[in-house]
């Protein structure tokens, strides 16, 4: 059975769609690597990957995700986002995710909403289900074929019928996923030893992506963590992060252009973009309110 790593990559992202593949370069080199990507981003991405993959040209923006399966060459797959490092072989991992044919680390909850706006009380009560899988910011999934076409079929109708279940918000694969997860009695599986974030850490990272190295002391426990995979979700610590896509880069000869603007762009819509945004949004959200009581 053919197992293989698969990523997705824009404009906006194949240099760290690149960095991605550099790190399973260090720590999987008999691994092969795919990348479902457009006709521009081809030429880009192409060089560091074993195999490139046409996206459907009609989909957009995360919708990509629910469609995985159409887009990977493999039998058994690790999908990863682009902004993801990985430090540590995945093919002695590939048991203890077999027992299922789709998961990703996660857990379950019963209550509040979610990143993307969905609530998770009025989401059980449509499924009749008493707790929702939530894999919020995995940033990777493991998937087997042919089983889990049904899966992602299963997750494309909910998607086509999105408003029902997730009333007025805006799409969110994860959401999807984790509805699908629900629905199919699929488990996810535990983060510790898998799955990081960097705000995940209690102070400093020890990280080097070009050895394959990443350890660190969890924020909740203070317990010792050396993850599998980190994933810089939502621009996280930019400059740390392209820190270590500029060693990649050197350390496998690849033109580093572009990356300070990568730093940049992240840091400034993480720490300014996005807070002005959401304080604005209170504002208005307030505002609406003030009138309707005056009325």
């Amino acid at each position: 059975m053919s197992f293989g790593v698969l990523t997705l990559a824009t404009m906006d992202d194949y240099l760290k769609a690149i960095g991605l593949a550099l790190s399973l370069r260090v720590s999987n080199s008999d691994v092969p690597l795919a990348v479902a990507c457009s006709p521009k981003v081809r030429p880009y991405v192409a060089p560091y990957f074993d195999l490139c993959v046409d996206e459907d040209p009609e989909l957009k923006g995360f919708v990509h995700k629910i469609h995985l399966d159409r887009y990977s060459p493999f039998d058994e797959t690790f999908f990863f986002d682009s902004d993801v490092f990985i430090f540590r072989p995945l093919k002695g991992l590939l048991n203890d995710w077999r027992t299922q044919s789709y998961s990703a680390c996660g857990k379950y909850t019963t209550d509040g909403i979610s990143p993307f706006g969905l609530d998770t009380e009025a989401v059980l009560r449509k499924i009749g289900r008493k707790a929702l899988v939530q894999i919020d910011g995995a940033g990777h999934a493991y998937f087997r074929k042919p089983e889990c076409v049904a899966i992602f079929d299963l997750a494309r109708t909910i998607a086509a019928d999105y408003r029902n279940y997730a009333g007025n918000i805006k799409f969110a694969d994860e959401d999807v996923m984790n509805i699908t997860m629900t629905l199919l009695d699929l488990r996810p599986m535990p983060h510790f030893d898998f799955w990081s974030r960097p705000l995940s850490a209690r102070g400093k990272i020890d990280i080097d992506a070009t050895n394959g190295k990443c350890a660190f002391e969890l924020m909740d426990t203070g317990q010792k963590q050396e993850p599998v995979m980190m994933h810089f979700a939502a621009n996280e610590a930019a400059f740390l992060y392209v820190k270590q896509l500029r060693r990649l880069f050197n350390k496998f000869g690849v033109p580093a252009r572009g990356l300070t603007e990568v730093a940049l762009k992240d840091f400034y819509l993480r720490e300014m973009k996005w807070p002005i945004k959401a304080r604005v949004d209170i504002f208005k959200a307030w505002l609406s309110e003030q009138r309707y009581f005056s009325r």
